[in-house]
């Protein structure tokens, strides 16, 4: 069968194609050449609009910015609390307490960089095979369950970022370059998305800069020591092979795990240096003749787990003849939630900023060093406003007092005793107040204080920090 050059039929069979026919075909042949089904330039162009960006993400850019200047790298690391030791010590005791698998609400209080170490502990799970803990574990941080290709997408940003990390510091000789993976702020969604190319072109345009003589790091945060904190059981050896690192050793583990066990480091303005000082503990002296409205006691609060088996509890060591009781006019039972005061509020924050000192009063129960300017004007604000309130009555009124950082841990209030709660600090950690008719879950920020009622347990899932003002009623 003929055809013209449409691949269409000739409209005539009966011979060659006469003048009329060749020119109407010749008007119609151009729309339909110009269908083109194989064109080497418009392929090259086509494959060159669908490589992927070439650009780093602006989280790198921005990075890498900070990065280059003195000022930018100090501000960066500020604002993460990393020039803080006792931010850092927090930071790492929050860490060790995650457990995924059996607190899931852990999961709204976390940083991105606890989602780096959280992977990186499942690549440990299963290289010793723990598969079945590292599949848990993923689920719960992703709150649902991933898929194969996205599980080794995240395991390839471990990798990456590690390996990064690890040329950084043997270029810079500085812990610096350590905190990267937590300077970057960067969510695992945004992470998984970078190419390898991407990670390589950030680690050279790192190592064009240098760490500030002005830095100040108190701890190698080297991913498989943070990993370590969350699988103590596991061997630092097996860790590293499964992360394909080797930085430090043994002996490093040991030194990073000694300073974590003592108090956070104390600037000493004087001699504009840090120390590690571990302070002494005092020798309380005889009571004075003299009865004295606000007498220091070091532990005025009962950690229900390290709690002594007999019926000994913290009331039996109080001399209630020099003591003033607090006159309560509204009897509770279990807690009474109250608003904070504008004053009040501001005398927290201060608080908060400039407390100092970090020592151990129990498992996961620290207590920071009491200084009547800092602390004392909190304390004459609750109690002022609880009178305004009409709570208690405005007099002369003995407490026992302290400012605590109180872990995965419960205390209980004394027999005989009423607690002021006042958080100086906002947490997302799920925080309850228990007797023996109910158990509630209550907020935990700046804008709220608590009175607690005799046998009132306060138990928390986490770090908070509060002022507690144990009354004697």
């Amino acid at each position: 069968m003929n055809q013209n050059r449409s691949g269409q039929p000739s409209p005539s069979n009966n011979g060659p194609e006469c003048p009329s026919d060749i020119g109407s075909a010749r008007t119609a042949a151009p729309p339909v050449l110009e269908v083109i089904f194989e064109d080497p330039q418009l392929r090259r162009e086509t494959a060159v609009r669908a490589e992927p960006s070439r650009e780093l993400p602006k989280h790198f850019v921005s990075l890498v910015r900070d990065m280059s200047q003195e000022n930018g790298q100090l501000k960066k690391r500020r604002e993460q609390g990393l020039d803080d030791p006792r931010k850092v010590w927090d930071q790492l005791a929050k860490l060790e307490k995650l457990d995924l698998t059996r607190y899931p609400q852990q999961r709204a209080t976390l940083e991105p960089w606890h989602e780096l170490v959280i992977i990186a502990a499942t690549m440990v799970d299963e290289h010793l095979g723990n598969k079945d803990i590292a599949l848990s574990t993923i689920t719960q941080l992703n709150r649902r369950e991933l898929s194969h290709e996205t599980i080794n997408r995240d395991k390839r940003v471990i990798r990456e970022m590690i390996k990064l990390m690890d040329d950084l510091y043997l270029q810079w000789k500085h812990e610096l370059a350590l905190e990267i993976f937590i300077l970057l702020d960067i969510p695992m969604s945004v992470l998984r998305l970078q190419s390898a190319q991407k990670f390589n072109a950030l680690t050279l345009q790192l190592k064009n800069h240098t760490p500030s003589t002005k830095i100040k790091s108190f701890l190698k945060l080297y991913i498989p020591f943070l990993v370590l904190l969350l699988r103590p059981k596991y061997r630092l050896s097996d860790i590293q092979k499964a992360l394909q690192t080797s930085l430090f050793n043994q002996a490093d583990w040991d030194t990073f795990r000694e300073a974590l066990q003592r108090p956070a480091p104390k600037y000493d303005p004087i001699r504009d240096i840090w120390t590690n000082h571990r302070p002494v503990p005092s020798v309380q002296a005889p009571a004075p003749e003299a009865p004295e409205p606000q007498q220091r006691i070091s532990t005025p609060i009962v950690n229900e787990r390290n709690a002594p088996t007999s019926n000994l509890e913290l009331s039996e060591f109080i001399d209630y003849k020099r003591n003033y009781p607090a006159k309560i006019h509204t009897p509770i039972s279990g807690f009474k939630a109250f608003e904070t005061s504008p004053d009040l509020q501001r005398k927290v924050a201060y608080a908060s900023e400039n407390q100092t000192g970090y020592t151990p009063t129990g498992p996961d129960l620290f207590a920071y060093d009491w200084a009547d300017d800092i602390h004392g004007p909190v304390m004459r604000q609750v109690l002022e406003d609880l009178a305004k309130y009409g709570f208690l009555q405005a007099e002369e009124v003995y407490v026992a007092r302290v400012s605590v950082s109180h872990g995965l841990t419960s205390t209980i209030v004394p027999a005989g005793h009423l607690q002021i709660v006042v958080p100086i600090e906002d947490s997302h950690w799920p925080v309850s107040l228990s007797n023996q008719e109910s158990s509630t879950t209550v907020k935990w920020n700046t804008g709220i204080m608590y009175t607690l009622d005799q046998k009132t347990k306060l138990s928390a899932s986490g770090w908070i920090k509060y002022m507690s003002l144990l009354a004697v009623t």
